[in-house]
C-alpha cells in the first residue's frame, strides 16, 4: 500500500468514518449497559473495566481500507463522560467548598489547581516487549500469590478484563480488515495472540493502544515514549532479515505519523527522539533520522517531537531538526538531558531512573513508564501578587478577596516581602487543593489500562492513580516570571529610588489602568531594568523570585505518597491570566498579555537572543523538575545558509551549556506575519510554535497574532 497513492483517500478518516452498522450495537445500547452497570454494587475499577470490555467487544467499528492501521470504535465519548461524571460527583461530595474557592481564584486569574489524569506516560516498552497477551500472563502470575487483599484481587481482575478486551478488539479489527488488507489482518492477529514481531506490528500496537486509551476511555496519553528506542530493534531486524526495506519502512512511517495528524489530537501528540540512556549511551540512530526526514516531508505539525540532547547527540542530527524549523516546520522542542536528569534527582528520583525520562505533554520530564508525573495540576500567576499587594488581596475586577491583606508599604524590602507573601499564599492554596482531591482518585479515575503496564503497580496490586507507581508525583506551574520581575524593578525605581510617586499614588494610577497617565506609562515601558537583557538588577530579582518559588513547591508531599515538582512556564495561560490581571507597574495595561514561559515581557528584550539567554540562565533551572522552556524568535536572515544553520546550532548549544532546559523556536519576520494577518487566505499553511504545540498563524486570535508580531519585531539576530 503506497502512501502517496492513498493520501487523498485518508482525509475523511476522522471527519467521516465509515462505521459498519452490522459490526456492533448502537451507542444507545452501550449507554444502557453502562447505566445498568453503574447501578450495581461493583467498585468503580470493575465498572470501568467492564465498560471498556463491553465497548471493545460490542461497539461498532470502522475499517480504514486505505490505511495500513486500524483504530476506530464508535462510542460518542461514553467513557469520557463517565470520567467527567465520576470526577464531578466526588468533588461535589467531598470538596464543594474547596472547589468553590479554587474556582473563584481562577476566575480572577490568580491560581488554579485540579485533578490531573491528562498527562500519561505509558510503559510502551512493556507493551511492545510483552504484548497484550504477555501483560495478561504477568497479571495472572501476580494474582496467584497468597494472602491478597480484596482490593488487590479487584485490581488484578480489572487488569485482566481490560487486557482481554484489547485482545478481543485486535481480533475484531483483524477480521474486519481481512478482505481489504491481508497484511494488516495478519499483523492484528499476531498482536492479539502474542507480541509484535516486526516494526509494522509494533506500530499497529502503538496505534491500537493510543486510540483505545485516548478515544475510548477518555484518557490523555501525552507521549508515545522514545520512539527511536522503541522501534529501532524491529527496524534493524526487519532490514537485516529482508522482511522490509528502508523505503517500505519509510512508507509505513508516513501512514503512522499522518494518522495522528488527521486525528487532530488536542495540543498534539508528542513522542521523543535522541538523548542518552540509563548507561549514558546516546540512543540517536538511523531510525531517528528517518523519522525526522519523513515527518518533514509530510509537512505536518502533529505529532510534535521532543528532541533530547546530550553531549553525544550527533551534531548533524540536531542540525537536521534545526533545518526543519528554519524551513517552517517548527513543531519540535529541544530538551537538555543533563538539566532534566538533575532536576528529577532533586525531587528524589534515582539517577538511573532519571536518565530514562521522557518529556510529557509540552516539555515536562517524567520517568518513562515508571513515574505518574501528573504534570498538569495547575498554576500560579506570579504577576497577580503585584496586584494583590496594591489592593490588599482584593481582585480589582471582581472585588473578591483572593489574596492577603499585606498592609501599607513603606520601603522596598517591605514591598518584596509582601509580594513573596502573596505568592506563598497562592501556592499554598493551590497545592492544598491538589493534595485533597488526590485522596479521591480511586473514585474518580481508576485506570487498569495504564496500571497493567507499570511494573510496580502490578507487583503491588495497586492502581497507579492510588500510589501504585514507583514515583507518584504532582506538579505546579509558576506563570509569568518576567512580568513579576519587571514590575518589581519598576516599583523599585519609580517609588523607592527616583521617588516619582508614592506607593499609594502608583497604586491609584494602576487601578485607573494608566488612564490620564499615558506619558507615565510610556516612561515605565522604557525603564532601564528589564528582565531578558542581561541586566544585573533585573536578573538578580529573577533569581531571588525563582529560588523562592521553587522552594515552596519542590518536595512538598502530595496526596498519593509522592511530592510536588515545580515548573517555570506559562504555556498559553499568559493570555488568559493577563486578561484578568490589572495594570502592572512596568507599563502594561489591564487585560494585556503577561510574559510567556521564560521569555521577556513582549518586546522588552532589547539585547537580542544572547541577552535573553544570559538572563534566563542565571536562574537555576534544574530546580524546576516539571520543566521550563525558552521561546526564541529569529529573523530568517539570521539562519540563512550553512552559516545561519551553524549560528542556530550555536544558540541552542550555548543555552544548554549555560544550564537551559528546553528551547523551541520560530523563524519568521514581522512583515510576513502582518501580511498573513491582512490576507489569511494566502498564508493558510504558515505554522507558528504557540507554546508546547503548533498552530496555523491564521487560526490564532488577533491578540495572539499581535504578540507574535511584537516578538518578531525585535528581529533577533537580524
Amino acid at each position: 500500500m503506497d502512501f502517496e497513492a492513498k493520501k487523498d483517500f485518508l482525509q475523511a478518516e476522522y471527519t467521516n468514518p465509515a462505521w459498519i452498522l452490522e459490526s456492533g450495537v448502537a451507542v444507545e445500547e452501550l449507554e444502557k449497559y453502562v447505566n445498568e452497570l453503574e447501578n450495581t454494587a461493583l467498585s468503580k475499577a470493575i465498572i470501568k473495566a467492564k465498560t471498556f470490555s463491553f465497548i471493545a467487544n460490542n461497539a461498532r467499528i470502522a475499517i480504514d481500507k486505505d490505511d495500513m492501521f486500524q483504530d476506530k470504535v464508535l462510542t460518542d465519548g461514553l467513557m469520557r463522560h463517565q470520567k467527567q461524571r465520576w470526577s464531578a460527583e466526588a468533588k461535589n461530595r467531598y470538596l464543594s467548598k474547596e472547589l468553590s474557592d479554587i474556582s473563584k481564584a481562577w476566575s480572577c486569574g490568580a491560581y488554579k489547581s485540579h485533578e490531573d489524569f491528562g498527562h500519561i506516560s505509558p510503559n510502551s516498552k512493556a507493551l511492545l516487549s510483552l504484548g497484550f497477551a504477555g501483560l495478561l500472563d504477568r497479571i495472572y502470575e501476580a494474582a496467584s500469590r497468597e494472602k491478597l487483599t480484596d482490593k488487590q484481587k479487584e485490581f488484578y481482575e480489572s487488569c485482566e478484563i481490560v487486557l482481554k478486551a484489547f485482545i478481543a478488539l485486535a481480533k475484531r479489527f483483524a477480521e474486519g480488515v481481512k478482505p481489504y488488507n491481508a497484511d494488516n489482518a495478519v499483523a492484528l492477529e499476531n498482536i492479539a495472540n502474542g507480541k509484535p514481531s516486526n516494526i509494522y506490528e509494533a506500530m499497529q500496537t502503538l496505534v491500537l493502544y493510543f486510540f483505545a486509551h485516548e478515544y475510548i476511555t477518555g484518557a490523555r496519553v501525552r507521549t508515545l515514549g522514545r520512539l527511536d528506542v522503541l522501534l529501532y530493534p524491529y527496524f534493524v531486524d526487519d532490514i537485516k532479515s529482508g522482511r522490509y526495506t528502508k523505503a517500505e519502512i519509510k512508507n509505513m512511517l508516513k501512514f503512522f505519523l499522518y494518522k495522528f495528524w488527521l486525528a487532530k489530537v488536542p495540543y498534539d501528540l508528542p513522542f521523543c527522539l535522541g538523548g542518552g540512556d540509563e548507561d549514558d549511551k546516546e540512543v540517536t540512530n538511523e531510525l531517528s533520522y528517518l523519522i525526522v526526514e519523513t515527518y518533514n516531508e509530510l509537512n505536518i505539525y502533529s505529532p510534535k517531537i521532543h528532541i533530547r540532547v546530550s553531549d553525544k547527540t550527533p551534531k548533524d542530527f540536531i542540525k537536521l531538526v534545526l533545518d526543519c524549523i528554519r524551513r517552517g516546520n517548527s513543531s519540535f522542542v529541544f530538551v537538555n538531558d543533563y538539566v532534566g536528569v538533575e532536576s528529577l534527582r532533586r525531587v528524589g528520583i534515582e539517577e538511573r531512573d532519571a536518565k530514562n525520562f521522557v518529556p510529557i505533554g509540552c516539555y515536562e520530564p517524567a520517568v518513562w513508564g515508571v513515574e505518574i508525573g501528573c504534570t498538569g495540576n495547575g498554576g500560579v500567576n506570579l504577576a497577580k501578587a503585584i496586584e494583590f499587594v496594591f489592593t490588599n488581596g482584593v481582585d480589582l475586577r471582581t472585588g473578591e478577596k483572593i489574596g492577603l491583606a499585606t498592609g501599607e508599604i513603606n520601603d522596598y524590602p517591605q514591598f518584596v516581602r509582601a509580594v513573596k507573601e502573596q505568592i506563598a499564599y497562592m501556592i499554598k492554596n493551590a497545592l492544598s487543593y491538589v493534595v485533597q482531591v488526590e485522596k479521591y482518585y480511586g473514585e474518580m479515575y481508576p485506570d487498569a489500562i495504564l496500571s497493567c503496564q507499570y511494573d510496580e503497580s502490578v507487583k503491588r496490586g495497586v492502581d497507579v492513580y492510588e500510589g501504585g507507581a514507583k514515583y507518584n508525583n504532582s506538579s505546579m506551574y509558576l506563570y509569568c516570571i518576567a512580568s513579576v520581575v519587571d514590575s518589581v524593578c519598576a516599583v523599585k525605581e519609580l517609588v523607592f529610588e527616583s521617588k516619582k510617586y508614592t506607593f499609594a499614588e502608583l497604586g491609584e494610577i494602576l487601578k485607573k489602568n494608566w488612564e490620564g497617565y499615558e506619558q507615565d506609562r510610556l516612561a515605565a515601558l522604557r525603564l532601564t531594568h528589564k528582565y531578558g537583557n542581561n541586566d544585573p538588577i533585573a536578573d538578580a530579582i529573577a533569581v531571588e523570585m525563582s529560588d523562592f518559588c521553587a522552594k515552596l513547591v519542590n518536595n512538598q508531599p502530595n496526596g498519593r505518597g509522592g511530592v510536588f515538582k515545580a515548573a517555570l512556564f506559562s504555556i498559553d495561560e499568559c493570555f488568559k491570566v493577563g486578561a484578568r490581571t490589572m495594570a502592572t507597574p512596568d507599563g502594561r495595561k489591564s487585560g494585556d498579555i503577561l510574559s510567556k514561559n521564560l521569555c521577556a515581557t513582549v518586546a522588552m528584550d532589547k539585547k537580542g537572543v544572547t541577552g535573553l539567554i544570559n538572563s534566563v540562565t542565571k536562574m537555576d533551572l534544574a530546580d524546576f523538575a516539571t520543566g521550563s522552556v525558552l521561546d526564541i524568535v529569529l529573523h530568517p536572515s539570521a539562519v540563512r545558509g550553512e552559516d545561519g544553520l551553524e549560528a542556530f546550532y550555536g544558540i541552542l548549544k550555548t543555552y544548554f551549556l549555560k544550564g537551559g532546559f528546553a528551547m523551541h523556536g520560530n523563524v519568521f519576520n514581522a512583515a510576513d506575519l502582518r501580511e498573513a494577518q491582512k490576507n489569511p487566505e494566502k498564508y493558510a499553511n504558515l505554522q507558528v510554535r504557540v507554546c508546547g504545540w503548533n498552530a496555523y498563524f491564521v487560526n490564532l486570535s488577533k491578540t495572539e497574532q499581535d504578540a507574535f508580531i511584537a516578538q518578531a519585531e525585535t528581529n533577533y539576530g537580524a
